[in-house]
């Protein structure tokens, strides 16, 4: 080769162990080692860098491969970077509603039970590390078709929320939640028939009501959970403080407190969705009757963090301020105020509904928060509200 088609072999070309991507010629022309030799020591790298030389198309064409690998390596780490942060949150957990409305409904058809519910959990987990406040708002304005299934992966988001704010270890998170989204695995068609049912429940469906905790419980075990603590979780999570609940009727000092989280979270996220003989609560009228005790006896401090966590006017539920707008509350304050989240408008005082929601400072009087409204009073689809929650 002449010299004015060739140039230096440069360190970037021979990579000790690796092939080399270019034919590598002498100064006199003579060609030293082909394109997929593999340079195995240090030595004879060093021979190469001393004698050899490259074509100048090989020199470009290696600039551009390298060029080329430097953009996937970026593009790779930007993906891996979106995938960290997931997708839109109410997204996300109508994607979540799909596969635990499977995983419910058609258990003995799933292979790996146990490893796909603990993936749910993680990723409910994650959310409520770096998401809580679309976690909440998924919760209140997702639409559902299987209410059972639903409700079930509802309780476990609050709970990884508030698992959250008492600062639970990995594994007991984990656990919990996992128990969360199958305390019902026995009776998901139950709880979804009941919510259109305006009758007192059947002999036969009080019968499966009550069972329900152990039946679960003896599902999973065919299912391949040998988990114990998750079993105990599922047949303890109907028991009450007072003695009354099911299937043991256990006191409060027989109950674990995890089994306690849980039931706390099963009302709660019970009482917001709308079922034929109720119409679901407003998230603050709801938290306001659970902290005086009107639904059961729970432990005082895990009610006290909850509506410190969720806030008064949780992300998701839709207020009226003092201007007579309608707005949908976005965050919770970054301060803790309970009573000046982050809302984003989204009609008028006169009705009429903003091309886009409008973000509102409540901490001003003309946008302070007057009182809760109803979803139905807003008015608005998901679809609408979306944005609010991209990272």
């Amino acid at each position: 080769m002449s010299e004015t088609t060739t140039t230096k072999l440069s360190a970037s070309h021979v990579i000790v162990g690796k092939e080399l991507q270019m034919d590598v010629y002498h100064k006199s022309g003579v060609l030293l080692v082909k394109r997929g030799h593999y340079v195995l020591t240090e030595e004879q790298k060093q021979r190469l860098l001393a004698n050899g030389e490259i074509s100048k198309d090989a020199k470009m064409a290696a600039a551009e491969r390298e060029l080329r690998e430097r953009r996937e390596k970026q593009q790779e780490q930007q993906r891996k970077e979106r995938e960290s942060r997931g997708r839109n949150p109410l997204v996300e957990m109508d994607s979540l509603a799909h596969k635990m409305r499977g995983l419910l409904n058609h258990y003995f058809h799933v292979s790996e039970f146990e490893a796909q519910v603990t993936q749910v959990a993680q990723r409910l987990a994650t959310l409520a590390e770096q998401q809580p406040d679309g976690l909440i708002a998924s919760c209140l304005l997702v639409p559902f078709q299987d209410y059972g299934s639903t409700h079930s992966l509802h309780t476990a988001a609050i709970l990884a929320v508030l698992g959250r704010r008492l600062k639970l270890p990995a594994d007991e998170m984990q656990v919990l939640l996992c128990a969360a989204l199958t305390m019902n695995i026995s009776a998901t068609g139950l709880h979804s028939e009941l919510t259109k049912q305006q009758s007192r429940l059947s002999n036969e469906q009080q019968q499966q009501m009550y069972g329900h905790p152990l039946l679960s419980s003896a599902l999973l075990r065919d299912l391949g959970v040998e988990n114990e603590r998750w079993h105990l979780l599922v047949q303890q999570h109907h028991e009450e403080w007072n003695g009354a609940g099911y299937p043991y009727g256990l006191k409060k000092e027989e109950i674990d407190p995890g089994s306690h989280l849980i039931r706390l979270t099963d009302v709660l996220t019970s009482l917001l969705i709308s079922q034929a003989h109720r119409a679901g609560r407003l998230p603050s009228i709801a938290l306001a009757r659970l902290y005086k005790g009107e639904f059961s006896e729970f432990d005082a401090r895990f009610v006290a963090l909850l509506i410190k966590e969720l806030g008064i006017y949780p992300p998701g539920s839709f207020v009226r301020l003092a201007n007579q707008e309608i707005a949908i509350v976005t965050h919770r304050a970054a301060d803790g105020n309970n009573t000046q989240p982050r809302v984003a408008s989204v009609r008028a005082a006169n009705g009429e509904v903003y091309g886009e929601p409008m973000p509102r400072n409540t901490g001003l009087a003309d946008y302070a928060i007057s009182q809760p409204v109803s979803p139905q009073e807003a008015g608005v689809r998901p679809a609408f509200l979306l944005k609010l929650w991209n990272n």
